[in-house]
């Protein structure tokens, strides 16, 4: 009988002792991008860790599966999160054409000039309802890359010399914006830019100053555009299930992720742009243009019917929420 009751009681111990570990949540959040990346060091591991900081007295905690771990398809992140792959994911809207059309907007040139403007646009537009897509997630951030240039490895002194010249793009948008500039869209991914350059298989890029410096561009293309030509959207969505079931303590942290996030990404990624930049123009072997207000009214001209085609799509006076939204960020 002491030997029954005996074992009864450390049985009851053991499982009192193993009921917190079962209780705690390990979230997955899967990023396509490498874990070596600055992206991953500077931003989502600070955030993941400060996070996870904050959550531990409810047990939860987020780890961070880079480099593709979970899924290497910049396309199927979302559904990775609906499908229960991951419990979070970093997402790009503009991978997946007429999916979230609303999105479109920020890739349009002669509007968001860095990492700040169209970060805190694509936060705020979606904090207010502006935004249609991603209604079946939880948004955790949303915030943007810095503003498109074209790297080429022959020099570019005007628009005009963009005529035929076999241009790097991601997307519709900017196939379109390309195009209606006179140039001729290749659709790549990032990791094959500077080999086919370097080949003579393409003649440039069109990304933002940190990506040409991170995947090697500029050391082929050392001729930079700088003509403002739209920004890229990022959002890192939860699994709504996932979110509902949170605690309320965890539930106020995420909401204060999106601006965390957004900043870091405005404090390290756009001074990576800025340092880039200085880099370049200090250095002999580039040229930097910057194009003149005649040239910025004859590419805007230009790129007008993609402009009109994009705002047809969009939700109704979204361009014009948008156009407000970037005139009060550069008020502040």
């Amino acid at each position: 009988m002491l030997k029954r009751t005996l074992t009864g009681l450390a049985a009851g111990i053991a499982l009192t002792l193993a009921a917190p570990v079962a209780m705690a949540r390990d979230l997955a959040f899967a990023v396509f991008v490498p874990a070596a990346s600055p992206t991953v060091q500077r931003i989502y591991q600070p955030w993941v860790d400060w996070f996870n900081a904050g959550a531990a007295a409810n047990d939860v905690q987020i780890t961070l599966y880079a480099g593709g771990t979970l899924g290497r398809n910049p396309l199927a992140q979302a559904q990775m999160v609906a499908d229960g792959v991951a419990d979070l994911a970093l997402t790009v809207p503009s991978y997946t054409p007429g999916v979230f059309p609303d999105f479109d907007v920020f890739e349009l040139p002669g509007f968001a000039t860095d990492t700040r403007e169209g970060s805190l646009a694509a936060l705020e537009l979606h904090q207010e309802g502006r935004l249609r897509g991603y209604e079946d997630y939880y948004v955790v951030a949303m915030y943007s890359s810095g503003a498109y240039q074209i790297h080429t490895r022959d020099p570019m002194p005007t628009i005009d010399d963009l005529a035929g010249r076999r241009i790097r793009v991601a997307g519709q948008i900017q196939t379109a914006v390309i195009e209606a500039l006179g140039g001729v869209p290749q659709n790549l991914g990032a990791g094959e830019m500077a080999e086919n350059i370097d080949r003579g298989l393409i003649d440039g890029a069109m990304t933002d100053a940190s990506v040409a410096r991170t995947f090697r561009v500029a050391d082929v293309a050392p001729n930079h555009y700088d003509a403002n030509l739209g920004v890229l959207v990022f959002a890192i969505v939860m699994n709504r299930g996932v979110y509902d079931s949170l605690p309320d303590p965890v539930k106020d942290l995420l909401a204060q992720s999106g601006q965390f996030i957004a900043d870091r990404q405005i404090a390290e990624y756009g001074a990576a742009i800025d340092a880039n930049m200085a880099a370049w123009r200090a250095d002999p072997a580039h040229t930097v243009v910057t194009p003149s207000d005649a040239e910025r009214a004859a590419i805007a001209a230009r790129v007008q019917p993609v402009i009109d085609r994009v705002a047809a799509a969009a939700s109704p006076g979204l361009i014009e929420a948008y156009t407000a939204k970037l005139d009060d960020i550069r008020a502040r």
